[in-house]
């Protein structure tokens, strides 16, 4: 059940959200599988049942290892995901929660071992878009 229709009552503000997406997606610096699990981890942590269904479904489309994906809530202590997808989802995580700077810095000096500038740019860029949707999903949707 919606509360709202986002892109009905806003539609000039969807159709800015929804082009800073697709910019993203069209960039293409992050492979699709690691972007929807970062974004699947996003939607978990913000609670967004609507959108932890869409990046899941994303998942499986673009041929994303099933496992990794139903072991997302707990990633850290289980196997399978490589070194680069740990720190994706540590990023992912720190900026999620909002944690100390401390704990950022940490978390972006195991980023760059494994990713160029421009890709934790659009990683980054991937985190927070994911979580203003996660926010209007949440405000949209009393279920998914």
């Amino acid at each position: 059940m919606s509360r709202f229709d986002f892109p009905q009552t806003s539609p000039k503000l969807f159709q800015a959200m929804y082009a800073l997406a697709s910019s993203i997606e069209e960039s293409g610096k992050i492979e699709n599988v690691l972007r929807d699990l970062v974004e699947a981890r996003v939607s978990q942590i913000n609670q967004c049942a609507f959108c932890v269904r869409m990046h899941s479904k994303s998942h499986a489309e673009h041929g994303g290892d099933a496992a990794k994906l139903t072991m997302l809530a707990v990633w850290r202590a289980a196997d399978g995901y490589s070194p680069a997808e740990r720190a994706a989802l540590d990023w992912a995580e720190c900026l999620t929660e909002c944690v100390s700077q401390e704990r950022i810095s940490e978390s972006h000096r195991a980023l760059v071992e494994h990713f160029e500038k421009d890709q934790i740019s659009e990683l980054t860029c991937i985190i927070s878009t994911m979580n203003a949707w996660n926010r209007l999903g949440i405000a949209q949707h009393e279920f998914a």
